[in-house]
């Protein structure tokens, strides 16, 4: 999920960023005050909660991607949604093992990529 805002407080004020990205796109389409934007992926693009209940509808928003230039209800309920995300995600973390489990069994200095983890602070930890 790389370039998209989907943690906390990241998604703090996406409400206002899809309902500007909406605007200057001149769609007809208006956001509720009760829908929920759960993630934006580079500015271009969104997905939000419409609906009351325990597992809501997922509408999704690309710029340019559909007919009317309005959201579509992509996902029945969250979990839906939840689930076919991290199918994506573990796909691409299987195809990555190998290629980390390589890099690792080199010398530091042959290796091509370095790993860390951004804390929340911006200091770097886990380089290797």
């Amino acid at each position: 999920m790389q370039g998209t805002d989907v943690y906390h407080p990241r998604i703090l004020g996406l409400w206002s960023a899809a309902k500007e990205l909406l605007e200057e796109n001149a769609s007809p389409f208006r956001l509720q005050e009760t829908d929920r934007v759960i993630s934006m992926h580079q500015g271009y693009q969104f997905d939000f909660l419409r609906g009351s209940g325990d597992d809501p509808e997922v509408w999704s928003y690309y710029e340019g991607g559909s007919p009317g230039n309005v959201p579509t209800a992509t996902h029945e309920r969250l979990t839906d949604w939840l689930r076919g995300i991290a199918a994506r995600e573990i796909s691409s973390w299987h195809r990555l093992t190998a290629f980390y489990r390589e890099e690792q069994a080199k010398h530091a200095k042959d290796r091509c990529l370095y790993y860390y983890r951004i804390n929340p602070d911006g200091t770097r930890t886990e380089e290797f």
